[in-house]
């Protein structure tokens, strides 16, 4: 998109990454971890002085999967699990979030692996959740993101079905944001 972040263009009263952060501040997460790569002083700065933990991830640019894996180590032991909520979805409600994490409370099982992941229009889509059985395994995972992960584990997906397409619309450019920002 240019030089500007996307991440900080206006999005109704703050920006698309606060936004989506206050979304999972205000859900039922139990904690929230920021990972910070491409103009990582901007972001932070962005979302001071908001209650999150920042990690950074110097190895961004070679692609989500590095930030998953740079996030993992600070993710309490308390924790049965941990979602992958993007920064560019801004649409993501609270209600979706809280009806996810409400599902792997619902069906997880201590130490049996589990993904709980929302599914609309016959789709896999973002925030998904994984339970902590799989930290090590992502850990030393190579490739790009957890989708390899979720291929590799059928048995263990939950999907949750979402009637509303639009709330998974993303912004990777200039005119998705043109596209998708509010009035």
């Amino acid at each position: 998109m240019g030089k500007t972040n996307k991440l900080i263009l206006p999005w109704k009263i703050s920006s698309i990454i606060k936004n989506s952060v206050e979304t999972c501040i205000q859900s039922d997460a139990h904690e929230v971890i920021v990972v910070l790569g491409h103009q990582s002083a901007e972001i932070r700065n962005e979302l001071n002085p908001l209650e999150v933990c920042f990690v950074e991830n110097p190895s961004f640019e070679s692609g989500m999967l590095s930030s998953i894996q740079a996030a993992i180590p600070k993710v309490s032991s308390k924790s049965a699990g941990w979602m992958v909520f993007l920064g560019d979805q801004p649409k993501i409600p609270q209600n979706l979030v809280n009806h996810l994490i409400e599902q792997f409370q619902k069906h997880h099982e201590a130490e049996k692996d589990l993904i709980v992941l929302p599914v609309c229009a016959g789709i896999r889509r973002n925030p998904v959740i994984f339970s902590r059985s799989f930290n090590q395994r992502m850990m030393a995972h190579q490739g790009e993101g957890g989708k390899a992960m979720i291929d590799a584990h059928q048995d263990s997906v939950l999907e949750v079905e979402v009637e509303d397409v639009t709330l998974f619309e993303d912004i990777d450019t200039e005119e998705d944001y043109d596209l998708l920002k509010p009035n």
